[in-house]
């Protein structure tokens, strides 16, 4: 399998519970990590500043560059991790990625591509029609209704989102995002709604109670799995997506794959930072090997 991820790479300010810690973040940087970890050939093109040499050092997915006028600055405050809650601020540059920045041949081969904006402006929607023609295209939409009114994030125009289904093989979010997304607050028929805007598939993360996968007619439920201890919850849904992707490798039963992505999401709330497992260490967990 060979997967390629598009968006900024930020400088995380994690809080938890009080103790704050700094690292590279944002949707591209949690996900490509986690896919390659899980054995998967991932390239990431990444938008950020010219920062000084060795600032991601140890990154384990291939990257591209692409130079932007700054570096995103990002603040996760979790002031109880046993409510989810996020309180978040951002230092924003212009981070815009266009299809020039990135050469056809660097898309060959894929099996799919990932688009993981931080901010609206990060992927438009004209991006996501150029690139639909490489390869299956999967979204992970929150940063696609996040905007800056000073240091707050806020959510905006949710038309933004529904423009883009047509183009989007899997649409990945939570089930907040898809509310405001969709303007309806029951979980099946908000999916169905973007199913119907041509979403192909519509997976939703429920924190503790789960999370839904959505694929034509059906509706797989899955179970969460609980962690031994909630270290940093920064980057769970990335992780769960590659986990989701792996496990399209892996099996073909869609609770399964939900199921593999769960605990991938689960052992990445166990460490500050990206997934730093394996596939066998998310099996061994599962009690599958």
């Amino acid at each position: 399998m060979k997967v390629a991820v598009i968006g900024p790479v930020c400088k995380d300010l994690n809080i938890v519970s009080g103790k704050a810690h700094s690292q590279p973040g944002c949707a591209a940087h949690y996900t490509g990590e986690a896919l390659a970890c899980l054995g998967v050939e991932t390239v990431v093109f990444g938008t950020f500043g010219n920062e000084k040499a060795g600032w991601l050092k140890g990154f384990k997915a291939g990257l591209v560059h692409i130079p932007a006028e700054g570096t995103i600055r990002f603040v996760n405050e979790y002031p109880d991790t046993g409510t989810g809650a996020r309180i978040q601020r951002a230092e924003i540059y212009k981070n815009e990625i266009k299809i020039k920045d990135i050469q056809p041949s660097q898309l060959a081969g894929l099996d799919y591509l990932i688009l993981g904006p931080l901010i609206y402006h990060n992927i438009s929607r004209p991006l996501v029609e150029e690139l639909s023609g490489y390869s299956k295209l999967i979204l992970a939409a929150q940063g696609t209704i996040r905007y800056l009114e000073g240091e707050r994030i806020v959510w905006k125009n949710p038309d933004n989102v529904l423009g883009m289904m047509p183009f989007v093989d899997y649409i990945f979010l939570d089930d907040n995002e898809l509310k405001f997304i969709s303007r309806r607050d029951e979980i099946s028929r908000a999916a169905r709604f973007l199913q119907e805007k041509g979403a192909g598939k519509v997976i939703v993360t429920q924190g503790e109670q789960g999370s839904r996968i959505f694929l034509e007619d059906k509706d797989y439920k899955i179970t969460s799995f609980p962690a031994q201890e909630v270290v940093d919850p920064t980057g769970a849904g990335d992780s769960y997506l590659a986990g989701f992707v792996k496990a399209l490798e892996l099996f073909d039963d869609p609770s399964t794959q939900g199921e593999f992505a769960a605990m991938t999401a689960t052992l990445s709330l166990e460490r500050e930072g990206p997934f730093s497992g394996t596939t066998d260490s998310v099996l061994d967990r599962l009690g599958w090997k």
